[in-house]
């Protein structure tokens, strides 16, 4: 945990014993009262709490002071056919500690159904793995979160004036490496573990996404993502 986040007042009250926050700080960072944390709030900027106290009952209060505002969030979107949850869950947090604007989770025709219906999205606990990760990368700033039952719905959330590529070992267009940034986003998509189908190949080719390469080797969804968009964060000069 690089940074303390608090919603929106929370600071204002004490922290319970039993919260995630008040267990790291006690057990990993080992702050006593009186000690200086890097904090912020949620949508908001980042600062400075100071431990003000530390209950009986092990609970733990703070004062915060706003300092400066986050770092925008990059305009970038990540469109993926939806991998296993625990490979959901890591791609949230990574992704979210980079600055990744948007990602969003769609349905494939060679993905498994059920992954969309598991607790990491019923129950909503894909929003544990994004406030992990903002705290990692110290940000207060959310990435938008989507979650869709197929590629044409995902499509359609794109705009008609962004850059879009789509990875694809079948018939390439271009390496990914010779991207040139046109408009003033870039969207990627990488299907599922099994790819693209024929039929998803030809919907993204009619809406206009470049179907790129990246070399002839068959990568994990999970490292595909991770690979691709630092290819597109370094065409424009972002990292």
């Amino acid at each position: 945990m690089n940074l303390l986040l608090f919603k929106s007042n929370e600071w204002c009250n004490p922290l319970p014993g039993r919260d995630a926050r008040v267990i790291h700080i006690k057990k990993i960072l080992r702050a006593c009262v009186g000690d200086s944390l890097s904090a912020g709030v949620l949508g908001g900027k980042l600062g400075t709490a100071v431990l003000k106290d530390i209950a009986e009952d092990g609970s733990m209060s703070f004062g915060f002071t706003a300092e400066t505002d986050p770092l925008p969030l990059y305009p970038l979107t990540l469109l993926v056919g939806t991998p296993r949850p625990p490979t959901a869950r890591r791609l949230l947090k990574d992704l979210s500690s980079a600055g990744i604007g948007r990602i969003i989770f769609c349905g494939t025709d060679l993905g498994e159904k059920s992954y969309l219906t598991s607790s990491l999205w019923v129950k909503e606990e894909y929003k544990s793995a994004i406030l992990e990760g903002i705290s990692q990368g110290k940000s207060t700033l959310l990435p938008e979160i989507v979650k869709l039952y197929s590629l044409y719905k995902a499509i359609g959330m794109i705009d008609n004036d962004c850059d879009k590529l789509a990875l694809d070992n079948v018939s390439p267009d271009l390496p990914l490496r010779q991207y040139q940034p046109s408009g003033k986003e870039s969207c990627l998509a990488i299907g599922p573990e099994r790819g693209w189908s024929d039929r998803e190949r030809q919907m993204l080719r009619d809406a206009d996404f470049s179907i790129c390469s990246m070399g002839e080797r068959v990568l994990r969804t999970e490292t595909a993502c991770h690979m691709g968009l630092a290819l597109i964060q370094a065409a424009r000069k972002y990292i």
